[in-house]
């Protein structure tokens, strides 16, 4: 069968050049934990802006790590994938796909 197309289920806002969660951002990620049952695979998709490539993929990468955490704190179980790039805004996507 075709692959599902992937689903972002939340979208994390950072404050620029920082990968510390704001407490709007957990509340978000606590939603998205208990909604997470029965999906096996989601991705967290981490974006970062400036004029540096090297740091913003460094910001990029911290802020994929931290969401990552998070919701393993929050006893995810599902595997989770993480990507990060330069450009795309101040912000992680968590994506699912129906596979």
């Amino acid at each position: 069968p075709p692959a599902t197309p992937s689903l972002t289920v939340a979208t994390v806002a950072f404050a620029g050049q920082s990968a510390e969660l704001s407490d709007a951002a957990k509340a978000d990620l606590n939603r998205v934990a208990k909604n997470l049952s029965g999906v096996r695979q989601i991705e967290v998709r981490a974006y970062a802006s400036g004029s540096d490539p090297a740091e913003t993929r460094k910001i990029a990468l911290a802020r994929a790590l931290v969401v990552r955490s998070y919701l393993i704190d929050q006893n995810v179980k599902t595997r989770i994938e993480i990507s990060g790039a330069s450009g795309g805004g101040e912000r992680v996507d968590i994506m699912t796909s129906g596979n």
